[in-house]
């Protein structure tokens, strides 16, 4: 397994021993990683400094990541817009990463990154978002809360 790195998604293996602010109130145990010291981190929606080895990586199955969508477009850029043209509109996809559309579609040496990721033997998501953010340049993956 890969270390942990700042961006990085994670699991909380005892998440009823911290306070967690979320705006939808939904106990979803998935967090980022905002800063890495030695023995502790910090993660978004947590107010406590978090020991490492309560840390845990989150598996792709389905189930423990089920709250992660992919979302392309992470890429911004201008557009020229004529007075009487619509102004275009990005809707996020919200389908579970590994099973969105543009999760099977992008393709790199005629793999998708679902077979990528099968091909590496990746099991986890800090591993998926490695892969995207290494190879591709791609911070994609969402948490969706």
């Amino acid at each position: 397994m890969e270390k942990f790195r700042k961006g990085d998604f994670i699991r909380l293996k005892n998440l009823a021993n911290y306070q967690i602010d979320r705006f939808s109130g939904e106990e979803v145990n998935i967090f980022e990683i905002l800063i890495i010291e030695d023995n502790y981190v910090e993660v978004r929606n947590c107010k406590s400094k978090i020991p490492v080895f309560e840390l845990e990586p989150i598996q792709v199955n389905g189930k423990d990541d089920f709250k992660i969508y992919y979302d392309s477009t992470n890429v911004c850029a201008s557009v020229v817009i004529n007075p009487n043209n619509p102004v275009p509109v990005h809707r996020p996809d919200y389908t579970y990463y590994y099973d969105s559309d543009s999760f099977k579609t992008n393709t790199y040496l005629n793999k998708n990154f679902q077979n990528l990721i099968i091909d590496r033997g990746i099991q986890y998501v800090h591993e998926v978002q490695h892969l995207l953010l290494e190879d591709f340049n791609d911070k994609g993956l969402i948490i969706m809360l």
